[in-house]
């Protein structure tokens, strides 16, 4: 009996761990829709999530979808934001710690072509190779803000 209630008590902590988490999950590419545009998500260089302060997740087809919700909720519902890894397709960044580039010749979903990258190398290597402007993610907002509203 004592090692039933012991394999109980284990499973019940680990399930608290695992419900507890506040990052991101997978995009089902192709399956989940956008919850900002509705679009399919299709493309995963582009993916993004907001967890909210009840570990709700929302999905997002791109980066500049993620930045224009989440100027549209109270900033205490957001617990977290991630974005897809430009380099590393299906992995995630906070947002806050990514490094975001705008350039033309990176075809984002919503036509804002913004890109997300880990680091500063890795950023100042794809823009070498394909232009554009490096973006704090408060720039990406306004960005954002001035291009849609």
């Amino acid at each position: 009996m004592k090692i039933f209630i012991s394999i109980a008590m284990a499973l019940l902590i680990m399930f608290n761990i695992v419900a507890c988490q506040s990052g991101p999950e997978p995009i089902a590419y192709g399956e989940d829709n956008c919850a900002n545009c509705m679009m399919t998500i299709s493309d995963p260089k582009y993916g993004a999530e907001l967890v909210s302060d009840k570990e709700k997740v929302f999905k997002f087809d791109s980066i500049e979808c993620l930045a224009d919700y989440s100027t549209k909720v109270d900033v205490k519902t957001i617990k977290s934001m991630w974005v897809t890894d430009f380099e590393s397709k299906g992995n995630f960044l906070n947002a806050h710690d990514a490094q975001f580039l705008r350039s033309d010749n990176l075809k984002s979903p919503m036509g804002l072509n913004l890109s997300a990258h880990k680091n500063h190398e890795k950023i100042n290597s794809v823009k070498t190779e394909f232009g554009g402007d490096v973006l704090s993610w408060n720039e990406l907002v306004n960005y954002v803000k001035s291009k849609w509203n």
